[in-house]
Order: C-alpha cells, then sequence, then structure tokens
C-alpha cells in the first residue's frame, strides 16, 4: 500500500507487476505515475526497486516472498532454497549478493 493518494500494487501468476489506484481498481501504467509513488509498505518480489533480491540465473519461482521493515531500510526475502536474505532497500543493483539469516 502507498500514502496518499492510495494504490495497491500485485505481482501476478505470470510474474507481471501491477499498480491499482484506490478505490476505483483502475491500473495504472504509466511508469512516471508509478515511479513516483512512496509505498508505505512492500511485499513484492517484482518490481525496479527488488531487482538485486534475484540471485543470478534464477528460475521465476525461486523467490518467494518479500517483506521491507518498518523502518524501510532492509528488504528480508524467502526462497526455494529455504534461505532467508536480508539486502539494503531499495535493493536496485542487480545480482546482489544480501545477508543470509539463521532461523
Amino acid at each position: 500500500t502507498s500514502f496518499f493518494p492510495c494504490y495497491f500494487q500485485v505481482s501476478t501468476g505470470a510474474y507481471k507487476r501491477q499498480v491499482h489506484e484506490v478505490p476505483l481498481g483502475k491500473q495504472i501504467t504509466d511508469p512516471a505515475v508509478i515511479e513516483k509513488i512512496t509505498w508505505a509498505t512492500w511485499t513484492s518480489i517484482l518490481g525496479d526497486e527488488v531487482i538485486g533480491i534475484w540471485p543470478r540465473n534464477a528460475d521465476k519461482a525461486d523467490v518467494n516472498c518479500a517483506c521491507v521493515t518498518h523502518a524501510g531500510l532492509n528488504i528480508v526475502t524467502g526462497d526455494d532454497f529455504g534461505l532467508v536474505k536480508l539486502f539494503d532497500f531499495p535493493c536496485t543493483e542487480k545480482f546482489v549478493s544480501g545477508y543470509f539469516l539463521l532461523i
């Protein structure tokens, strides 16, 4: 979700990121508008802001979940290999190694 005016984003089963306006649900497709949105929370595995969470040669289904910390400085991901990783947020540089967390 975003700060006012309200938008929300979804990741589709086809691995596409969609941004919609609330309350009408109108899809926003203009990259310039999307780029200016300040998100209040982030749980998407897709988008320019998280391109670095994807390992080199990753399959689309390898990264399963993501969540930005309340301070908005880090993002934590979970993947098919049972790893929990911590990255700086936004993570816009490709193939960042991140930090592995042991749980």
